[in-house]
């Protein structure tokens, strides 16, 4: 039984199986490996899509995975603080973001740029309350459900982005984005109707 639990900490995706004892039945975990195939061609790294003309940068790579490693240990809390309301948990969240960036401020940047125009300031007030209440809801996500299960739905986010891009920036929409969209969405399809299922 320990074996087990070790080969499975060794996956990304097996944290919430690792951290949290949660058990994730073969079906999500087929789901999960689908869509995040599905992701890869959403993004099409280059070293895997060798046609693709972007070539992306080392210290973006790194900061990615930075941020993906401590998105996850922040998954695992809030399962864990399943008995915190997601306001409290969100309040301190963007406390830190506060104290944090305001320290950037003073003794790395040292320079504070006050946004000038209504259309940027407009664009920071919304991006500030789109990320509250996505955050809100994230927190509580993660609350409620599964924290291995739940982290598949934010493969979602990719196949936002890049609908957005095509509707409001008019970027072109390559086929294979087309592809990895439908295989998360069928992806994260298969994983609601088995909850709904299993609830009914």
């Amino acid at each position: 039984m320990r074996r087990k639990r070790v080969a499975r900490c060794r996956n990304g995706h097996h944290e919430a199986a690792c951290f949290l004892h949660e058990r994730i039945d073969p079906v999500s975990l087929l789901s999960a490996i689908f869509a995040f195939s599905g992701l890869v061609f959403v993004v099409r790294p280059s070293f895997l899509f060798a046609s693709e003309s972007t070539v992306a940068s080392w210290d973006a790579v790194g900061a990615a995975l930075l941020g993906a490693l401590g998105q996850v240990f922040v998954f695992i809390t809030v399962r864990r603080l399943q008995g915190v309301h997601a306001l409290v948990i969100v309040h301190y969240f963007m406390l830190s973001s506060a104290v944090v960036a305001l320290g950037w401020v003073l003794t790395v940047q040292k320079t504070f740029v006050v946004p000038s125009g209504f259309a940027e300031w407009r664009a920071i007030v919304g991006c500030g309350l789109f990320t509250f209440l996505g955050q809100m809801f994230l927190t509580r996500g993660f609350q409620l459900e599964k924290a291995g299960i739940a982290s598949v739905m934010r493969y979602f986010d990719v196949v936002f982005v890049f609908i957005w891009d095509s509707a409001l920036l008019k970027e072109r929409i390559n086929h294979w984005s087309i592809v990895g969209a439908a295989m998360i969405v069928s992806s994260a399809v298969v994983i609601a109707v088995r909850k709904m299922k299993q609830r009914v």
